[in-house]
């Protein structure tokens, strides 16, 4: 039977996602992962996001309550024989309360259980910011555009909902900052280029992880940001959470050096049964399950031959870099060692 998340009901590993896991996934992945991108939280962090605001965004619809216990069955359920560590870190909205959030989170960091990321807004105390990130063990910070705008894809800079001032904070003590662009073209907009140039030259010992390759879900967006980047993309760490377009993780896997790509699994977005459609700038989720979101019903045949995105986003991670010709240390490194190496643990 299915492990049970009351927050996400409609979650079931099925007989068909044990084969798929069995055939195409099992045997290529490595013994031990560590997840460098999840959201984890107790309901009463959110409980002010509304219903609306729910179903406004496609990703908090799909999932937006995550203990750190449930994350660790379902981890058991998906990849059995596998050793599964996490660096989690709260919902980062507005709405949220990111305080308690934070202190979740530091508390599961002290009983052994987790490497967190410290949520955080712009306007708060640098003498705070600083004692939380110490005291709680945080292996960096996790800001978000939506604590400023609400809005995603919104047009604001990096510096402003992660103001420099707690830039400092991290390159001084030698921490991680895992960033989600702002502004609709994302990495390939030339405005975040240039900030992200910024930062990586006034903070040098940061380490910046552009989550989501920069949210650059699609080949246009890549192909422009890394052609914008020229060769300071090795300055950078790109986790490639949520990504499964083959088109992009082979440019990814070309492009970018293997030891700078961290796998992560979003969860608990991605725990529905379907597929993604592309085109070269837009993409199509298509679910098994019943979203507000899923307006294209695939036929009940189709439906039926369905696994879990998370599964799907696994296998084109791994026919790209079988086909690159990486083999099982740079998988080790992609599905956890480089991320330990970068949050230094």
């Amino acid at each position: 039977m299915s492990v049970q998340l009351p927050y996400i009901p409609y979650f079931r590993r099925t007989a068909r996602d044990a084969e798929y896991y069995e055939c195409f996934l099992q045997p290529r992945l490595p013994a031990e992962i560590f997840d460098v991108h999840m959201h984890l939280n107790l309901p009463e962090h959110v409980s002010a996001v509304d219903e609306q605001r729910l179903i406004s965004d496609w990703a908090l619809e799909c999932g937006h309550v995550l203990s750190c216990d449930d994350a660790y069955a379902v981890a058991a359920e998906l990849f059995p024989g596998c050793a599964y560590r996490i660096a989690g870190f709260p919902w980062p909205i507005r709405e949220a309360d990111l305080r308690a959030n934070n202190e979740y989170l530091a508390q599961m960091k002290r009983d052994g259980r987790l490497e967190p990321f410290m949520a955080l807004r712009p306007e708060w105390d640098l003498e705070e910011v600083e004692r939380t990130l110490l005291q709680g063990g945080f292996v960096g910070f996790k800001p978000y555009p939506d604590i400023v705008s609400g809005v995603k894809g919104a047009d604001i800079g990096i510096f402003d909902f992660l103001p420099k001032p707690q830039w400092r904070i991290a390159d001084k003590h030698k921490k991680a900052v895992m960033l989600h662009l702002p502004r609709k073209q994302r990495l390939a907009d030339p405005d975040n280029i240039t900030e992200l140039l910024e930062a990586r030259e006034r903070f040098p010992d940061t380490e910046i992880i552009v989550a989501h390759l920069g949210r650059a879900f699609c080949p246009y967006f890549l192909e422009k940001g890394l052609s914008l980047l020229g060769s300071a993309v090795k300055g950078f760490r790109f986790d490639i959470s949520g990504v499964t377009n083959p088109e992009v993780l082979d440019m990814a896997f070309e492009r970018i050096d293997p030891r700078n790509i961290l796998f992560g699994s979003d969860m608990p977005i991605f725990l529905w049964h379907g597929t993604r459609r592309w085109t070269e700038r837009t993409y199509l989720n298509i679910s098994r399950e019943k979203f507000h979101w899923n307006t294209v019903r695939p036929e009940p045949e189709e439906a039926e031959e369905f696994t879990l995105f998370l599964y799907e986003q696994l296998r084109h991670t791994l026919d790209s870099m079988d086909r690159h010709g990486l083999g099982d240390p740079e998988k080790a490194g992609v599905f956890g060692g480089n991320a330990q190496g970068v949050l230094k643990l």
